[in-house]
């Protein structure tokens, strides 16, 4: 086993500056091509779409890899299919007899290239990652024969997950469509007695989120005192940011954890199990429900409290919202505020409606929330396997 500089075995190939110049390139109609932007990539999920004339060297395959390096760096993605984004490069080995593409979509994945990548990172309020500076990242590189073992074993791992997604995927679209029978289209149970002015139940209310949920936001420490940052689970929280809300319905694992010092010191409030937050800084509209107790970042995530009763509608009502209408929502550029989040228009139900959605929807919730667990618990063994068998302690 030999650790080699990565700028000697792969080439790069730098994705679209989405400006003035390039506008042009984006479809206001659904097409083939979709723009990969680091909020979409986790869940795959397409927001925005690319013109068919769109330049071939933007876009990449679904065997490519992509790897982010501005803003969040040291992500790695691969089985997907579109533009790539400006803040994103895409990795191709240079000799496939020397370095496969499997092996190396698993050595950057490895947690000390993710290290080596941020400690080489420029800026603080927006890190970057220059071409330069990811080549003079070190890999291990085994025998083509060891690889080629290496990145079976570990697809195996991704293949079992990619299996569990597709089945919340399922769930999910369920629970979408009954959403807009019921909320959009308005043929829930006991519809046709239903009295309607306006095109809406007359019954049912409409509010202010604000005046209806106590919304609060969360709180960082200065990230120059590391000291309030902690990876002992004993005595701390977990902490969690927006990308970890990126990863699915239910927040299962957070990168980060607060000190209890931490948390009495700067006043952080502890979020409930079954709390939903909504973010609205850097990617606006992204939902998660917690699973435990919890603390959030600051000025970029708002916290919903609700009655059980209303969880799945405030979930898919927040999911479903369009926030073009608040003001800023694009990713590439600021976002609203919480003041402006607590001002959000907000239908509500009668309480006969919403527990009849609740119960209708918990138990593909539950479920959802079931598969992600497993889920987690395969990404664990699969983490834990990634670095022994790269270094040869586990031998293949």
């Amino acid at each position: 086993m030999e650790y080699v500089k990565i700028g000697q075995l792969v080439d790069l190939k730098q994705g679209l500056a989405i400006n003035a110049k390039s506008n042009h390139l984006i479809s206001k109609d659904e097409t083939n091509i979709a723009l990969l932007r680091i909020a979409d990539m986790p869940t795959k999920r397409k927001v925005i779409y690319m013109k068919e004339e769109t330049p071939e060297r933007y876009i990449a395959n679904k065997n490519d890899i992509i790897y982010t390096r501005t803003g969040q760096v040291g992500l790695v993605f691969t089985g997907q299919h579109g533009v790539v984004h400006n803040n994103c490069f895409r990795v191709f080995s240079k000799n496939d007899n020397i370095l496969s593409n499997e092996y190396l979509y698993w050595c950057l994945r490895l947690k000390s290239v993710y290290i080596q990548a941020n400690n080489f990172a420029v800026g603080s309020a927006q890190p970057d990652l220059p071409h330069t500076s990811f080549r003079k990242i070190r890999i291990p590189l085994s025998s083509i024969n060891a690889q080629n073992k290496i990145a079976k074993i570990l697809q195996k791992y991704d293949d079992l997950i990619e299996k569990n997604n597709r089945k919340i995927v399922i769930l999910e679209e369920q629970i979408q469509e009954l959403y807009r029978e019921w909320f959009v289209r308005f043929r829930f149970p006991g519809y046709e007695k239903a009295e309607f002015v306006g095109g809406v139940p007359k019954d049912w209310k409409f509010e202010k989120v604000g005046e209806r949920y106590n919304i609060t936001i969360g709180k960082t420490p200065p990230r120059e005192e590391t000291n309030w940052f902690t990876k002992n689970e004993e005595f701390s929280t977990d902490w969690s940011s927006i990308a970890d809300i990126r990863k699915g319905m239910f927040l299962q694992r957070t990168s980060e954890q607060l000190t209890n010092e931490a948390i009495d010191r700067f006043h952080i409030v502890k979020l409930p199990k079954r709390t939903i937050l909504l973010s609205f800084k850097l990617t606006v509209g992204l939902v998660a429900i917690t699973t435990q107790e919890i603390t959030v970042t600051n000025e970029a995530i708002a916290h919903f409290i609700c009655q059980q009763s209303e969880l799945e509608y405030l979930y898919m009502f927040l999911k479903n919202f369009d926030y073009n209408k608040l003001g800023n929502t694009s990713s590439i550029g600021n976002a609203i505020n919480s003041k402006i989040i607590r001002k959000m228009d907000y239908v509500v139900p009668t309480k006969k409606v919403l527990e009849l959605f609740h119960n209708k929807t918990k138990c593909m919730f539950d479920e959802i929330e079931k598969v992600q667990i497993l889920n987690s618990k395969i990404e664990i063994i699969r983490d834990s396997l990634l670095p022994r068998l790269m270094s040869g302690k586990l031998k293949v």
